[in-house]
């Protein structure tokens, strides 16, 4: 394949990903900003250290065909392997096994098992409160 073409398949691929980023985020446009700006506050996201290099390189070469004169032509570094790593963090990305995926679900059930370590407490605290109440009411029916 030609650099015109693996450049043409990369710039396709790169619209689509950015299109599910939008989709995934709420956002018009960006979305692999979006991704890449979540990914750095993400510190724990598993896979953040692999994929946060590409996409952040993906970004800068997708920006330099689209701002400099003759670049979608005149670029050489995209290979294959660029092509297929994009096609599947797609794939990641619809199964929800990407990292930001896999950071929200961590995130969500660590938010639930404290949730869950306090309701002991919660309960006990909303015991105690009715006992009391029970006890001033009697103290008052007397």
């Amino acid at each position: 394949m030609s650099n015109n073409k693996y450049n043409n398949a990369f710039l396709n691929a790169y619209i689509e990903l950015d299109k599910i980023c939008c989709h995934k985020f709420g956002v018009v446009s960006g979305g692999i900003t979006d991704y890449i700006n979540r990914l750095i506050n993400a510190r724990f996201a598993p896979g953040r250290d692999d994929v946060l290099p590409r996409l952040v390189q993906y970004r800068n070469i997708r920006n330099r065909m689209a701002h400099e004169a003759g670049a979608l032509q005149s670029i050489t570094e995209i290979t294959k392997s660029d092509l297929k790593w994009i096609n599947e963090f797609v794939k990641l990305m619809e199964k929800k096994a990407d990292p930001i995926s896999l950071y929200l679900k961590k995130a969500r059930k660590y938010a639930k098992r404290r949730r869950a370590k306090k309701l002991p407490f919660i309960l006990a605290a909303i015991v105690i409160v009715l006992a009391a109440c029970v006890v001033v009411a009697y103290h008052f029916v007397k």
